[in-house]
């Protein structure tokens, strides 16, 4: 995934990477906001109460600490040739984020394989010396699945479905994690190598679909250590 400079109308300018570091908290009256594209084979626009937010969006893309002030807001999806005046892939009307609070919106496909915007609050409290929070989130086209890290089942059983999320405490350190269909351990995401550092809370995203394949996309976020 290549970086990128986007300017954001309602936040300045703000860079993204492979995987993007936000911040926890925001100031004053603000909300945080970090964006995913999770659909595949469609490059976008997104657009935000009317004005262009991030030019050129591509399938894997995250956007990372955006302060907006608290409120609501409509969110509009466009291809990536198109203005913000033009007919929508995707939109959802009043989104609304609160003071304080930490998000993330997910353009994905949910299980039925339809494309929807999904917004997800995170936590985003201290972790202790040593430990990292990991917080592993089902938003692709598929049916439920298991998560695992160095070898062990971190998300086990049927119920791990489109639009789940799991949080867990983990010590720093490299993983090497995939994703499996229940009762099988050939993976059908991965494996793929995280690296945790102490003082983060990392969002993981399965996304995807069987026609076109699955990845992940990972959000860091400094939140400092009790």
């Amino acid at each position: 995934m290549r970086s990128k400079l986007i300017g954001v109308a309602v936040a300045g300018a703000f860079a993204m990477t492979l995987i993007g570091v936000g911040t926890a908290g925001a100031r004053g009256g603000n909300a945080v906001l970090n964006v995913v594209h999770g659909i595949p084979g469609v490059d976008v626009n997104v657009c935000v109460n009317g004005a262009a937010a991030i030019p050129d969006f591509q399938p894997g893309d995250v956007a990372t600490g955006v302060e907006l002030p608290a409120g609501s807001y409509d969110v509009k999806i466009v291809a990536a040739a198109d203005t913000c005046d033009d007919a929508a892939i995707l939109e959802a009307n009043g989104v609304a984020l609160k003071a304080g609070k930490n998000y993330t919106a997910v353009a994905n496909l949910n299980a039925d394989g339809d494309p929807n915007i999904k917004l997800f609050t995170n936590k985003v409290a201290p972790v202790k010396a040593g430990k990292t929070r990991l917080t592993v989130r089902h938003t692709a086209a598929a049916p439920a699945v298991n998560v695992w890290a160095n070898g062990s089942a971190l998300i086990g059983g049927t119920d791990f479905v489109w639009g789940e999320s799991a949080t867990v405490n983990v010590p720093k350190g490299s993983y090497k994690v995939k994703v499996t269909l229940p009762g099988e351990t050939a993976p059908v995401i991965g494996p793929a190598k995280l690296k945790l550092k102490t003082g983060f809370a990392y969002q993981v995203y399965a996304w995807g679909n069987g026609t076109d394949g699955y990845s992940v996309s990972v959000v860091a976020t400094k939140v400092g250590k009790k």
